[in-house]
């Protein structure tokens, strides 16, 4: 609160009888001000990344919405599916016109800079340089770009001597001498000087498990129940369930179930025996927690395609494909205490020919591609063999968010 000074008159009227007036009055002012840094300034490396707080980064909201393409069913173009004959081929031995091929070709030859670009690109130190009229900035070759320049001559200066690739020859012939450099050894590293390889793996697709589909699990929170022991906690995580369910308001969740104590039992002893599990046995898991979901295929718009790596000892190194990667978050406030009581009763069974067939299906992207004539012979014989169909097709914009969540964690009936 600022200071403030009464008048003359209303001192007087608070004072007793007999007092003396002041005639002088002055404001008083205070300084508040901060001590001097006790040491000097210093300049320190900023360690992070200098876009981290003004770049675009879209929320889970934009990444997940799909924007309907209100198209035609032909894309302006009719197509005569009747009369193929409407359509004649010219043969695949056709030979472009040089002027229509020099078209299809997609370099763009920089243009060699002029002398009066050059003269222009000098920076005088004599001349007063002013904010408003200065175009230094916008040179590409000006003393005031600073990092950008010297990043720019740097990778300049480690393309010396390679080839620049100006017609989709000298392309090829790149590409060739790849598969020519992949079989040399590799026993020093490209850059560090001492370091050698000390045992080199070959690198295959997984053949073994690829026809199962993989999926990453992502949670907000540590999904182990606190207050048990390291190991406990290890052996009962590594045995969890995750299965999609719904509550009373029709509203979907992920509920994650550990193992009971009679589950584990069965577990370690299906270990020593080296069973996956046993016939006939039942498996049960407790309700433990419950989740909001955010499941993204290979389907969804924008969605990264994701790889892991797995080492064999005397194989070599195998990697896989991640299909699906979920987002879990804790969810609050919405649990009821008749859900928690759940029990989720695992039996195993034997897979369905249509199980295997979408396992064979998977392993098929690790064949060999197929000619396109041999292509078309076998589906020739296939709509032969195969006759007509029943016409009884589902569309998939109408269950497209059910499917997803089915294929993730399953249809949801379980037993309570």
């Amino acid at each position: 609160m600022p200071t403030t000074v009464e008048t003359a008159q209303k001192k007087k009227s608070h004072k007793p009888s007999g007092s003396k007036n002041l005639d002088l009055l002055c404001s008083v002012k205070y300084k508040n001000t901060l001590p001097d840094i006790p040491f000097d300034a210093k300049f320190l490396s900023y360690p992070f990344d200098s876009q981290r707080f003004i770049q675009y980064n879209p929320t889970s909201l934009e990444r997940s919405h799909k924007h309907d393409l209100l198209t035609e069913v032909d894309l302006g173009v009719p197509i005569d599916l009747i009369l193929p004959d409407t359509y004649p081929s010219h043969g695949l031995d056709a030979v472009l016109d040089p002027a229509d091929e020099a078209l299809l070709e997609d370099e763009v030859v920089q243009q060699p800079e002029s002398k009066r670009a050059k003269q222009h690109a000098k920076s005088v130190s004599w001349l007063r340089r002013t904010e408003y009229i200065s175009t230094e900035f916008a040179r590409p070759h000006s003393a005031a770009d600073g990092a950008e320049t010297k990043v720019g001559y740097n990778v300049k200066k480690k393309l010396q001597g390679m080839d620049v690739y100006k017609d989709r020859a000298s392309q090829i012939a790149a590409i060739e001498a790849t598969f020519e450099a992949a079989k040399q050894p590799i026993t020093k590293h490209y850059s560090k000087r001492g370091v050698e390889a000390k045992e080199v793996l070959p690198l295959f697709p997984d053949f073994e498990l690829w026809k199962l589909p993989f999926a990453q699990v992502l949670y907000d929170t540590d999904p182990a129940n606190s207050g048990r022991p390291e190991q406990k906690q290890v052996e009962e995580m590594s045995q969890a369930m995750i299965r999609g369910m719904m509550d009373e308001n029709n509203e979907q969740f992920v509920a994650y179930f550990l193992p009971t104590p009679d589950t584990l039992v069965k577990r370690r002893e299906d270990n020593q025996l080296g069973l996956d599990y046993q016939d006939e046995a039942e498996y049960e898991y407790k309700l433990t927690k419950e989740y909001n979901w955010n499941v993204k295929n290979k389907a969804s718009k924008g969605y990264e395609e994701t790889y892991f790596f797995v080492t064999r000892p005397e194989q070599g190194v195998f990697y896989n494909e991640i299909e699906t990667r979920v987002r879990l978050s804790k969810r609050r406030g919405k649990s009821a205490k008749s859900a928690m009581n759940s029990k989720l009763v695992v039996k195993h069974r034997e897979l369905v020919e249509d199980e295997v067939m979408a396992q064979e299906s998977r392993l098929t992207q690790l064949e060999a591609a197929v000619p396109e004539e041999d292509w078309e012979e076998a589906a020739s014989e296939e709509e032969t063999e195969g006759g007509d169909d029943d016409g009884s097709e589902g569309t998939e914009e109408e269950a497209e968010n059910q499917n997803d969540f089915e294929q993730a964690f399953g249809s949801g009936e379980d037993d309570d």
